[in-house]
């Protein structure tokens, strides 16, 4: 579990993140989701251990974040960022070999165990056939899959992804939902930002964030309702039903 204790963050003299409680289980997909400007990046960067909180605590399977070695932290969070590619050319199975740095030893060269890993994250994020490309030469939908394989090339028990569909055309962001699924399945937590509603109606788990500040988390079924919506976002929602999902739409 991860949880977050009274969280507070600030960029300059703005506080972006403001007393937020709340805990994430493992094993399931949590989605984040408010305006612009709402604080979710700055949380999800907060989880993953890049910056430290002004105020609060956030701990990880029982230990402080920042706490925690930088390699053991690096094995437990597989991180995806929004933006950001390697400052030098690389092709795109070097760049997913960096994700099992972690795991191996100074100097030392790939193991079978390092192999498995890259092949599978590629396979699974339908990007074997560019492991000869330089990053640089890739389209924007084709660097967020070639990040995400990087990410789950090192097997993490957390997967925390900011914005994950940004770039993606429907059928990748179909493709990376399921993967989303198909890795809280296999037994580690899937945290992602996301902007399209009818993507986080599909989460296991819904955190809702306006103005840095918590408007509602807990079960997607539950908890994405109209009034939340609309405390969040600060317009109307209608939910349609859609098998078992509540899809919702925005109205005025």
């Amino acid at each position: 579990m991860i949880r977050l204790e009274a969280l507070t963050l600030s960029l300059g003299r703005q506080t972006v993140v403001d007393g937020v409680t709340l805990s994430i289980a493992s094993q399931r997909v949590t989605a984040i989701v408010g305006p612009n400007g709402a604080g979710k990046t700055s949380l999800v960067r907060a989880i993953a251990g890049l910056i430290r909180p002004q105020a609060g605590d956030v701990s990880i399977e029982g230990q402080p974040v920042h706490a925690l070695p930088d390699r053991d932290r690096a094995r437990l969070i597989g991180y995806m960022p929004q933006n950001g590619t390697p400052a030098w050319a690389i092709t795109v199975r070097e760049m997913v070999a960096l994700g099992r740095l972690p795991h191996r030893a100074a100097f030392s060269g790939e193991s079978a165990e390092d192999c498995d890993a890259i092949e599978a994250a590629m396979r699974d994020t339908d990007t074997l056939h560019l492991a000869d490309r330089a990053v640089d030469t890739l389209s924007g939908g084709e660097r967020a899959r070639a990040k995400m394989a990087r990410v789950l090339a090192g097997r993490p028990r957390w997967l925390i992804a900011d914005e994950p569909l940004a770039n993606l055309d429907p059928p990748h962001q179909m493709d990376m939902l399921h993967l989303f699924r198909k890795t809280a399945d296999g037994g580690a937590g899937v945290v992602t930002v996301l902007h399209q509603l009818d993507a986080a109606a599909q989460a296991d788990d819904i955190i809702m964030l306006a103005d840095g500040k918590l408007v509602a988390a807990g079960p997607v079924q539950t908890t994405m309702t109209a009034g939340h919506l609309e405390a969040t976002f600060g317009i109307g929602f209608t939910l349609l039903e859609s098998g078992a999902l509540r899809i919702p739409i925005p109205s005025r």
